[in-house]
């Protein structure tokens, strides 16, 4: 039996090609191994039918041929690819059996399955998905290999991403662009079904900002200093703690100065410990990295914006596990090769600080919460691999990543923070006031790792020892007012934006849409996310201003403003602007995944709901940013009797040589302004050219000053006008001679 592997990446099919049986004989684009063939692509070899490739008349933009829905979805291969594409339909004339090894997603799925269709595979074919290219990790692959499909709803859900795409894409590109055209601006307005709300949060946040008007608020605190008994030695003993209010949250501040102050009076002078809570926690170390959260590290800690590009590079030369994975949880019979994977940590650089210093607490037998077979979901965390990675091999980037999965991957079997949570309440005039602080009593994984947030964490806790306190005792206390100023809410960075796109639960303001999309990834999915940012700013709708001492901010351009403020102002168009409708499509295609909705419903509604947008018309506000177009005419209201006494009115225009007239019995004939009128323009008399040696024709041509020259069409002299006829000019050399011949 004749196998033919089909892998997504060239470095992909190498590694499967290294564990197969069979003489090796490489090829092009190819590998033999016996009878069986290991062959690549490079992406997506085909793309979708532009709309001018389904219907030429499509080509020109205008808003009478909207929507676009074609009905038949059409691919071409991609001409950069092409060979690469012909080559894989040659060898599976030869093949008995197909495997699909594009990589373990639904984007890896769907390109294989492109390439299938577009030769028309009737034969069997298998399915088989790599996570890790290291030899071992690949045999077991083979051996758990399935009927490819099994993995169907994985190809269709990444169809309905594409056609999805596609509708919105093009639809409402051309919907707002056309409009904006109408209205006198010289722009093009590209729209995505992921890019514009991601530009839309972008847009809200500045706007936030710019609106912003700080309030000034005041809070009350106070202090109580403990009484001390007469026969102790011991110090006093002092806590503050913020006011509560009657809903038992702590205050945010009053309004009125003089009502804080007032309160203040009230509170002074004896005050009572109510309350003395204490409890023993634990706090584990953070999961193991996904792709999304290892972005947001590495642009938060080294400024870098193409993060997967990288991890990639790293999981091809097999020292990291499957990167575009958006689990952070590790399979618990992977803990098998845990020591295998920490000895390639060590080995890889016995310098690094990890290796060095974290080691040492290091237990090969522990297990944290990251390692729970419930929590996997088509993927595991990115890990490190048992392939140790020779120094110098890595390049500076790839080398700060790698240490960062490893450095978090560590954590993983150090012991966990322990500490002590003390919350102390106290009453003063009849107010309640509430203090909180942390003793720790174990470091544990934060004694390495104190750089890293892990879940649980609050911005209030303070690692702060506070007095032994009992409930019952007595002191003065002492308020004290701080006036305080509201803040606006912080521009974005690229890794804030990231993190903004995985929770976009956050930036959706119905709660039933936000309690559902709590439980999504987001909009986009963590592989495509770094190429819509990127996207954003190809296009000139954000830029990145560097910030002294701090990340770069994000800030919307004014072509970015003005694509959210046209959308804004539609009708249904809106729902582009913000993440609801994106995200719930993100939804609807895991739907299809797992075989809940069918493709051709999806496609359906998202075509109505397209169609819905482009019959709208679209209101376009002024735009002062925008570049307007150029007036090619000024159009006058002058009219006057048509000079081809067609019966009808022509029209006076300014042009740039001066006044012209047009009428619409002939719109693509002009004429000349006599007097204020529209005059035919006169016939050009022609005559033999006057140089004998020439056989072509002279014109007769009007000056500026109301004489005439003649020009010769094949020659391209010029000529006097003498009496309606072309004459030939005397040489000035031969009229000066004359003068100087007059002149002896």
């Amino acid at each position: 039996m004749k196998v033919l592997y089909i892998a997504e990446k060239a470095s992909v099919g190498k590694a499967l090609s290294a564990v197969l049986s069979g003489e090796r004989v490489k090829g092009s684009n190819h590998i033999r191994c016996g009878d069986d063939v290991v062959a690549w692509a490079s992406g997506h070899l085909l793309r979708l039918f532009e709309p001018e490739e389904y219907n030429e008349g499509l080509k020109k933009w205008t808003l009478d041929n909207l929507p676009i829905v074609p009905e038949r979805w059409k691919y071409r291969p991609l001409e950069r690819t092409k060979s690469l594409l012909d080559g894989i339909g040659t060898l599976m004339k030869d093949a008995d059996v197909v495997v699909n090894a594009g990589d373990a997603d639904r984007e890896g799925s769907l390109l294989i399955d492109e390439i299938l269709e577009h030769f028309g595979w009737k034969g069997p074919a298998k399915r088989l998905r790599i996570n890790d290219v290291n030899p071992d990790a690949i045999r077991k692959a083979l051996k758990e290999m399935k009927d490819n499909s099994e993995y169907r709803g994985e190809s269709l859900a990444g169809k309905a991403r594409s056609y999805a795409d596609w509708l919105a894409g093009m639809n409402l590109t051309r919907y707002c662009t056309k409009h904006a055209d109408m209205a006198g601006y010289d722009v093009m307005f590209s729209v995505g079904r992921v890019q514009t709300p991601t530009l839309g949060l972008v847009v809200k946040r500045d706007r936030d900002i710019e609106n912003f008007v700080s309030r000034t608020y005041y809070a009350l605190s106070a202090t109580l200093e403990l009484n001390v008994p007469d026969f102790s030695n011991q110090e006093k003993r002092k806590i503050t703690g913020h006011w509560v209010r009657d809903d038992k949250s702590v205050n945010e501040g009053m309004a009125s100065k003089e009502d804080c102050k007032t309160l203040a009076e009230k509170v002074r002078g004896r005050g009572e410990i109510t309350g003395v809570n204490k409890k023993a926690r634990h706090q584990g170390p953070p999961l193991t990295y996904n792709l999304a959260k290892l972005q947001m590290d590495v642009s938060r800690l080294y400024d870098v914006t193409d993060a997967l590009k990288h991890v990639q590079s790293l999981y091809e030369q097999g020292y990291v596990t499957y990167p575009r994975s958006d689990c952070q949880y590790i399979p618990e019979g992977h803990h098998e090769q845990a020591r295998l994977v920490l000895d390639a940590i060590t080995s890889a650089r016995p310098g690094f600080l990890a290796a060095r210093d974290i080691l040492a607490g290091v237990d090969a037998r522990r297990k944290s919460q990251a390692w729970d077979d419930s929590k996997i979901t088509e993927h595991h965390a990115i890990i490190p691999t048992v392939k140790v990675p020779i120094d110098g091999i890595l390049s500076d980037i790839e080398r700060k990543i790698y240490d960062l999965i490893a450095k978090r991957y560590l954590l993983q079997f150090l012991p966990d923070h322990e500490y002590e949570q003390t919350t102390i309440d106290f009453t003063a005039g009849g107010e309640r006031f509430r203090v909180s602080g942390r003793t720790v009593l174990v470091p544990g994984w934060k004694r390495w790792g104190t750089d890293e947030k892990s879940e649980g964490d609050e911005e209030h806790d303070r690692l702060s020892m506070l007095p032994s306190v009992s409930v019952g005792e007595i002191g003065e206390a002492e308020p004290f007012v701080e006036e305080k100023k509201t803040v606006p809410p912080k521009r974005f960075t690229y890794d804030a934006l990231l993190g903004a796109m995985n929770s976009i639960h956050l930036y959706v303001e119905n709660p039933e849409i936000r309690k559902r999309l709590k439980e999504l990834d987001g909009i986009g999915t963590s592989a495509t996310q770094e190429n819509i940012i990127a996207l954003l700013f190809d296009r000139g709708y954000i830029e990145k201003r560097k910030k002294s001492g701090g990340s770069a901010q994000i800030f919307s351009t004014p072509a970015g403003r003005a694509l959210i403020n046209l959308l804004s102002a539609g009708g249904k168009s809106v729902a582009f602007v913000t993440p609801d409708l994106t995200a719930l499509w993100e939804r609807d295609m895991t739907r299809i995944e797992k075989g809940e909705l069918s493709l051709e419903s999806f496609v359906g509604e998202a075509a109505k709901m397209v169609e819905e947008i482009v019959k709208e018309p679209l209101p376009v506000p002024e735009i002062s940013e925008l570049p307007r177009k150029k007036k090619r005419l000024a159009e006058s209201a002058i009219e006057a009797d048509c000079p081809l006494k067609c019966g009808k009115k022509a029209r006076r225009y300014e042009g740039k040589y001066g006044p012209f007239w047009k009428c619409p019995c002939s719109p693509e004939v002009t004429f000349k302004d006599v007097e204020g009128v529209p005059a035919l323009k006169e016939e050009r008399l022609k005559a033999p050219c006057p140089v004998k040696a020439c056989k072509g024709t002279a014109e007769r041509i009007r000056k500026k000053d109301g004489s005439f020259f003649w020009k010769c069409q094949v020659c391209k002299n010029f000529f006097n006008d003498e009496s309606g006829q072309p004459s030939i000019q005397e040489k000035r050399a031969s009229r000066q001679s004359q003068k100087k011949k007059a002149a002896t």
